[in-house]
């Protein structure tokens, strides 16, 4: 069995060290490489208890969880899956079996009562606070016959994790490991080429820092201050339920957000993100998910054929609207609404924190946003304005109940 990993990876597979430290760049292959990783210890010394973590729960269910799948497809291992626990079961070649147990800290006391872990992989480490990363640390501490190792990996943005930065690169800890990483570094060419466009064309230094060159830095300047918070319940009524979407496919995800509405109040909620979905890969996603015939949903109008192709799907998608300066006066209206994150839509936190405006030479704020991992962005405001733009007087106002993820 032959797995492939770039060369700048290839000595990792070896490395016992408590913690295994993989901060780089966009598309350095650091995941995958993670996910090889935990592949080769299963075939190699078998009988392994892996626990893949991300913040949140569901979110390890479109990232994490198909980066496996895809690795044993690859090499043609047959595995078994327990959809509702999220376990996937596999045999080493020596017939020892082994578990990956998929999840997120939406439950903390949950994770504390796994017993028999052998590894853990926390991706998207920037997610996690350092209180969150103790806990974890703590669940691996029963003796075993192999290395207990945590993998970590991230892109170095201080300003979402400062404390990664300072536990373990302003300080050296002789039990971690430290790999820094580009997109130089990815072993498939053609993702390669994909990236590198979208990362040499950044012109603000602080996000080409990060995330072309794998370099810590603390974006600055944010255009939204959204807060995070709790969805009501209790009984509470929305006026209405609304949806935002944003197409892509190679590098770039799709994106839907769902977004409630009382009054003059908005909460945005994260329902899809997930690059590589097909017209009709998003279309049955967003009716898994409970969006129905009536519901309205503001897309790109720059992709008339996805807008007809989801529309022949019966779902109620519509072109947002798009003009001269539209951007900016959608940013401008969205600056002058109360919007809150729902808690668990960990794309769009990442996003408020790194949207920011273009600066001229002196660093001064130009009107025009950097054009950087906006995806959720751009559906919110899709949505948002486009929706309010219409005719209120005399429009139904139809409470909606919340559709179960």
């Amino acid at each position: 069995m032959e797995i492939t990993v770039s060369s700048s990876f290839y000595p990792l597979f070896d490395k016992d060290q408590r913690y295994l430290i993989l901060c780089g760049g966009r598309g350095s292959g650091k995941s995958e490489f993670a996910a090889r990783k935990l592949f080769y210890r299963c075939m190699k010394e078998g009988g392994h208890r892996f626990l893949v973590l991300r913040k949140v729960r569901k979110t390890a269910k479109e990232s994490v969880l198909e980066v496996m799948k895809r690795v044993l497809a690859e090499n043609d291992v047959q595995y078994g899956f327990n959809k509702t626990d999220r376990i996937i079961d596999f045999r080493s070649p020596n017939g020892k079996v082994n578990e990956m147990l998929f999840d997120g800290l939406d439950e903390p006391e949950k994770i504390k009562s796994i017993k028999g872990l052998t590894g853990i992989w926390m991706e998207e480490t920037t997610e996690f606070t350092e209180k969150d990363f103790i806990e974890v640390d703590l669940c691996l501490r029963e003796p075993g016959p192999s290395y207990k190792q945590l993998i970590l990996s991230f892109n170095p943005d201080e300003a979402l994790a400062p404390w990664l930065k300072k536990r373990f690169f302003d300080n050296i800890d002789p039990n971690a490991f430290v790999h820094p990483s580009t997109v130089e570094d990815n072993p498939v060419a053609e993702i390669r080429k994909e990236y590198l466009a979208q990362l040499d064309a950044l012109s603000d230094p602080t996000l080409k820092k990060i995330y072309r060159h794998g370099l810590w830095a603390a974006p600055k300047g944010q255009i939204y201050g959204w807060d995070v918070t709790t969805l009501p319940t209790n009984g509470f009524k929305f006026d209405e339920i609304f949806y935002g979407c944003d197409f892509g496919y190679s590098v770039n995800p799709a994106v839907v957000i769902r977004i409630y509405r009382k009054a003059d109040v908005f909460w945005v909620e994260e329902l899809i993100y997930e690059p590589k979905l097909t017209n009709i890969e998003l279309g049955r996603k967003m009716i898994s998910r409970g969006i129905e015939r009536h519901d309205v949903v503001y897309c790109d109008s720059a992709e008339p054929k996805s807008i007809q192709e989801l529309y022949e799907m019966r779902l109620n998608v519509k072109p947002c609207d798009k003009g001269p300066d539209s951007v900016k006066a959608g940013i401008d209206y969205l600056k002058n609404q109360t919007i809150h994150v729902v808690e668990g839509s960990t794309n769009i936190v990442k996003e408020v924190g790194r949207y920011k405006w273009k600066e001229d030479k002196n660093g001064n704020p130009l009107p025009e946003p950097v054009k950087f991992d906006d995806h959720t962005m751009d559906a919110i405001r899709y949505g948002i304005v486009t929706h309010m733009k219409q005719p209120r007087a005399g429009m139904a106002v139809i409470a909606h109940s919340v559709y179960p993820d």
